[in-house]
């Protein structure tokens, strides 16, 4: 008997029984075969999703209408005859592991750009928008075209054997843009009240049903509220949940929340380490109790615990999952069989989703296989197997470690310190890297379960080769916090880097560095009751963050320092300023022009960035290799990087290592 019976019961909807609650929401691939076909990597990724458990696999992000609904050049052409073959190799791989595969139907509206295009974009309304495009009023005309579209689409996708389609009704996106008084300025029978703005959704959906008949699931994914001053609130939100459940004309409500059209929104659709888990769920909650029809909920659920409990409230009848299924694709199977130590933890970093935009390549921070997921079902090849000593105990270091037992190897991981963590080691106390934390402690207990050999307090320069050669040598030692030459520094007996502990710091404390790790630490202090100033010698703060993550970072220092908001005046944030000199109470910087500025300060915290230990590394590399060892430097050790980086150097150095 499973500990989620809920999770795990089964659920008809419109004559087809989902074996679960798990539906595996829309994510979209920017990187496609070209076309918008989906490439051959693209179906694995897919495929993955079922093979982890999900009842449901959505393929997210396919355009109606290619030639006015591109947001990006990469999107699956629902309009050209020639995507059939991808699309239906899409859908049997996903049914291959017992999941209904789906389909999201989408047009971008003023999201697109007349580059992809080829002509303005279209919306509701003529208008020129914030950011800058010119977009085009939907005639009477395009409206029946466009509509038409999605019935065509609905059609083609169950042609090429979906079991169902999502209509994609929120986010900003061209059904969205009708529904919210920000782009809907229409003063005709599709402007005005809520009963008009959605008249161009209904008969989108009244198209989608006539070509797929009545036996066959449409779920609709609406905004519950946009989040955003100029779009609707819950309120409204309410109301068309409630239309949509008396037209009858759609199976499944999957109630989400935002708008593309604003960053910050953006943020809270895909909730981040400064919002709790299921952030969105009080807007399912409420329509739920409006409608008959069944609810799902999305948005920051990682926990089957947590998921579990929302089921059982009866607050919702499923749960769309999308990031915590690409941090551990196989959560849904793990948590059936009470495995639920052994499931990766979701940071909710969002670098899956600044990747896609940056590189248009997916990619996870606790995932090394991301982006290369056929090696889930053809594992990395190991010629032989062999003794691995990983020194550094940081998240390179016990990845390299638990992917060398998993992989066949013997490994030793010794730690100077006395703890496990490298750079998570002492984040316990800060509210929003618990994340994090979660993640740092699943790593910790899995080198436990896996009865690796772990030594903590012995240094790399300790270890006894002879008595011990090991095969090869991942050396992932990390690296010290710079300190910069500052005249007076001393005076003031600075931290350098980040403190273990804000004990001691006094109330006006100056941070010198306004990179990821001193705003974020500006947060954490400023919570605390710290006067915290940032001293940062570029024009923005935290250009070393994902995007989804710096502008959730970005809202919570303008709420710590924004006239007229909750704690005001606990961060001033200085850019464009080179500290000069130190003294007892005092920091000055100078700005751009030479203008020289005095900060008091009771503690000053130098966060300027880090520097890799190459003495230390190039002992151990010496050591290493007059005992036969090959030797790799993975993670901070060869370079400053992210975690994300540092778990992929792990991972990639130990593959590599099988195949000599």
């Amino acid at each position: 008997m499973t500990e989620y019976p809920m999770l795990f019961s089964p659920f008809r909807l419109n004559g087809v029984t989902l074996k679960n609650r798990i539906v595996s929401a829309p994510t979209s691939l920017a990187e496609l075969a070209p076309g918008g076909r989906l490439s051959t990597e693209n179906i694995e990724y897919y495929k993955l999703r079922a093979a982890g458990g999900a009842a449901v696999v959505t393929v997210g992000d396919s355009i109606v209408e290619s030639s006015t609904g591109r947001s990006h050049p990469m999107q699956i052409a629902l309009d050209d005859p020639d995507s059939v073959p991808s699309l239906k190799m899409c859908a049997d791989a996903i049914q291959s592991h017992g999941a209904h595969a789906s389909i999201e139907l989408d047009h971008g509206g003023v999201l697109c750009a007349e580059r992809f295009i080829g002509q303005k974009p279209l919306g509701p309304s003529d208008m020129v928008l914030p950011w800058g495009p010119e977009v085009r009023g939907m005639t009477a005309s395009d409206i029946e075209r466009i509509a038409d579209a999605f019935g065509e689409a609905a059609a083609r996708a169950k042609l090429c054997g979906f079991d169902m389609v999502c209509v994609h009704m929120g986010h900003g996106w061209l059904l969205n843009q009708f529904l919210s008084p920000f782009t809907n300025l229409r003063d005709d029978e599709y402007g005005g009240s809520i009963g008009n703005r959605m008249r161009f959704p209904l008969l989108a959906l009244d198209r989608i049903r006539e070509a797929v008949g009545r036996a066959f699931p449409i779920e609709v994914r609406m905004s519950g509220s946009e989040r955003l001053d100029i779009g609707y609130g819950l309120d409204t939100g309410r109301e068309i949940a409630k239309l949509l459940d008396k037209q009858g004309v759609c199976d499944l409500l999957h109630v989400s929340a935002g708008t593309n059209a604003d960053d910050y929104s953006a943020v809270l659709m895909h909730p981040g380490s400064f919002q709790k888990e299921g952030e969105n769920l009080y807007l399912a909650k409420e329509i739920r109790k409006h409608v008959k029809l069944p609810v799902l909920s999305v948005g920051g659920f990682g926990s089957p615990s947590f998921m579990e409990e929302t089921l059982a409230s009866g607050d919702v009848d499923l749960i769309g999952v999308a990031r915590a299924l690409i941090a551990d694709p196989m959560l849904p199977k793990k948590a059936y069989a009470g495995e639920t130590e052994d499931i990766v933890p979701c940071v909710r970093c969002g670098e899956c989703q600044s990747g896609m935009f940056v590189h248009r390549n997916i990619r996870c921070t606790v995932n090394p296989l991301i982006g290369r997921d056929r090696e889930y079902f053809l594992p990395p090849t190991v010629r032989v197997r062999k003794k691995i000593l990983i020194a550094g105990g940081g998240p390179a270091g016990m990845q390299a470690a638990i992917t060398a037992r998993g992989l066949g190897h013997d490994a030793v991981l010794i730690e100077k310190s006395p703890r496990l963590g490298g750079a998570l080691a002492h984040m316990d106390g800060i509210w929003f890297k618990q994340p994090l934390v979660k993640y740092r402690d699943y790593l910790i207990d899995k080198l436990g379960r896996l009865d690796i050999d772990v030594r903590l307090e012995i240094d790399a320069s300790d270890y006894d080769f002879a008595a011990e050669p090991p095969d090869a040598v991942v050396c992932a030692i990390g690296a010290d916090p710079v300190r910069p030459d500052i005249a007076g520094l001393e005076l003031m007996n600075p931290s350098i880097g980040v403190p273990d502990s804000p004990e001691g710091l006094g109330e006006r404390v100056v941070i010198i560095g306004g990179g990821l790790v001193g705003s974020e630490y500006a947060v954490y202090l400023a919570d605390l009751g710290h006067e915290v100033t940032i001293l940062e010698m570029m024009e923005q703060i935290a250009p070393d963050a994902g995007f989804m993550h710096r502008t959730g970072l970005l809202h919570e220092i303008e709420t710590r320092s924004g006239a007229g908001a909750e704690g005001a005046g606990r961060i001033d944030v200085q850019t464009g300023m080179r500290c000069v000199e130190v003294d007892e109470r005092t920091v000055y910087a100078e700005d751009r022009q030479g203008v020289r500025r005095a900060f008091e300060a009771d503690s000053l915290i130098l966060a300027v960035g880090l520097s890799p230990r190459v003495a230390e590394t190039e002992k151990l590399r010496a050591r290493a290799l007059s005992a036969g060892a090959a030797f790799y430097t993975v993670g901070d050790a060869g370079s400053p990087t992210t975690i994300m980086r540092a778990v992929r150097d792990g991972y990639d150095a130990v593959v590599d290592i099988g195949l000599r």
